[in-house]
């Protein structure tokens, strides 16, 4: 026969049994929660970047061709890299048959010279011979062989300096100061009127034209800051100096100028990922560590009453370094979960410890 106590303690064993299973039927078992870091959403200052890729191109090029045709190439004296200065001789064309139309032209103008002064000599002495002796028909064709010969004289002197400039030009000369980016020429080849033969790198001065989404170019300005990546991993410093006024219509994007250092290892032709630096705003932020995608789109888990975990999607903006802006989906003092997310699931509960707002530190 079973005594009262023995009835007594299988009655408090079975209520613990039931509990138990009420506890673990209903996600209440405290020690079987798991353990997470939450953080209140709050407003802090990010700067914003337009991320985009482009190629380093030259800020101004200049095509040097030669002004004469048909002549030969005697003389180069700089190649692809060399740095000149503005009026620095580049090449020199063959310049026999300048110097020959030269002195071929200074023959006629000593010969008209003297054939006007022959004119005006014969005109002075039909006008100083008493009247009736010359008539005046002669006297006015001395005068207008006078003016003829001085036209001819004006004409063969515009010709002279034709002759000259044209002799000027088989010496190719800089523009402008900069370094020689390309030669396409070689001594002996005759040249044409306007084909290249050096390309020049104006100043030195290079830069990066990223091509930038259409939805970022409006943030984009003169004089923002930018980071450069090279090919070489190595990041550097510029700053906008134009940003396009129309967009591509097929590809959507835009370009953006970076202007680069003068002593940049970048040359043009090389790719390059840039992050443009726009307006610094006060926004909501939460951690990139705190999000988790669920068919791919941003969620976090917010802790609600009784340590209940939900999951809320959000809309984000602009990311830092370690945060990211919130457009949508949370308001200021909402916890949030920023470590242990990725193992949770909608309708959890946790233990939650509180981090340091902006410190990462728990407390």
């Amino acid at each position: 026969m079973t005594t009262t106590a023995e009835h007594t303690g299988m009655w408090a064993a079975s209520i613990v049994v039931l509990l138990a299973i009420h506890s673990a039927a209903h996600g209440q078992d405290s020690s079987a929660a798991m353990t997470v870091v939450a953080r209140p959403v709050e407003k802090s200052e990010i700067t914003g970047s337009i991320t985009a890729t482009g190629n380093v191109v030259a800020w101004r090029e200049i095509p040097i061709s030669s002004e004469v045709g048909g002549l030969a190439i005697t003389q180069i004296a700089v190649d692809e890299g060399d740095v000149v200065a503005q009026g620095q001789v580049l090449a020199r064309l063959n310049q026999d048959l300048t110097t020959a139309a030269l002195a071929k032209q200074k023959a006629a103008i000593d010969e008209l010279q003297a054939s006007l002064a022959i004119a005006r000599s014969d005109a002075a002495r039909a006008r100083a011979v008493s009247s009736g002796v010359i008539s005046a028909q002669v006297i006015e064709q001395r005068e207008t062989l006078v003016k003829t010969t001085e036209a001819k004289l004006q004409a063969a002197q515009a010709q002279l300096d034709d002759a000259e400039a044209r002799r000027r030009q088989t010496v190719i000369v800089a523009p402008a100061a900069g370094t020689i980016a390309s030669r396409s020429v070689a001594i002996g080849q005759v040249v044409q009127a306007g084909v290249e033969m050096f390309r020049l790198i104006q100043d030195d001065r290079v830069e990066v034209d990223a091509r930038v989404l259409e939805q970022d170019l409006i943030a984009a300005a003169a004089r923002q800051t930018a980071t450069i990546i090279g090919p070489s991993g190595k990041a550097e410093q510029g700053v906008v100096r134009a940003v396009s006024p129309i967009v591509d219509p097929k590809t959507r994007l835009g370009t953006v100028r970076i202007a680069l250092p003068r002593d940049t290892p970048l040359k043009p032709g090389m790719f390059a990922r840039v992050a443009i630096a726009v307006e610094s705003k006060l926004v909501l932020t939460i951690p990139l560590k705190a999000l988790v995608w669920r068919e791919a789109r941003a969620h976090v888990f917010k802790v609600g009453r009784d340590n209940l975990v939900s999951l809320t999607e959000v809309r984000i903006g602009r990311g830092a370094t370690d945060d990211v802006e919130v457009l949508r989906g949370l308001d200021e003092g909402d916890r949030i979960v920023t470590q242990g997310a990725g193992l949770l699931n909608d309708g959890d509960v946790v233990n939650v410890q509180t981090a340091a707002a902006k410190r990462g530190s728990v407390r």
